[in-house]
């Protein structure tokens, strides 16, 4: 869900840098180094959207690879969560229910069952 989410808003940003396609404005981002969205919408797209989508390929593929890789993609969301909190503000969107996905990612990729499961 979380790499086709990212799929979905990092292209609604890329295809409409100044936030229209998904109803923000760009002042927003009056506190960031950013005059619009579209080096977000990369991150978001790539970062968060199809490298998500290749972790869970790796995943179910037991690629040796998908374990630190699923960490990785719970780390990134946590600090996007973060660092959109520092510059938009907390309590917007989704922005809670996404931390709480990174952190659970995290987790339940630590968990001694998975890492024996990719070795």
């Amino acid at each position: 869900m979380l790499g086709v989410s990212g799929i979905v808003g990092g292209g609604q940003f890329i295809l409409a840098p100044s936030g229209r396609l998904i109803g923000i404005s760009p002042t927003l981002l009056a506190n960031s180094p950013f005059e619009s969205y579209l080096v977000p919408g990369l991150i978001l797209f790539s970062i968060l959207g199809v490298f998500p989508l290749v972790v869970v390929y790796g995943l179910f593929r037991r690629k040796r690879w998908a374990w630190p890789a699923a960490i990785a993609v719970g780390v990134a969301l946590v600090v996007w969560v973060l660092v959109e909190g520092v510059v938009i503000g907390f309590g917007k969107r989704l922005q809670y229910p996404h931390l709480v996905q990174g952190v659970v990612i995290v987790g339940l990729a630590v968990l001694p069952s998975v890492r024996a499961a990719l070795r």
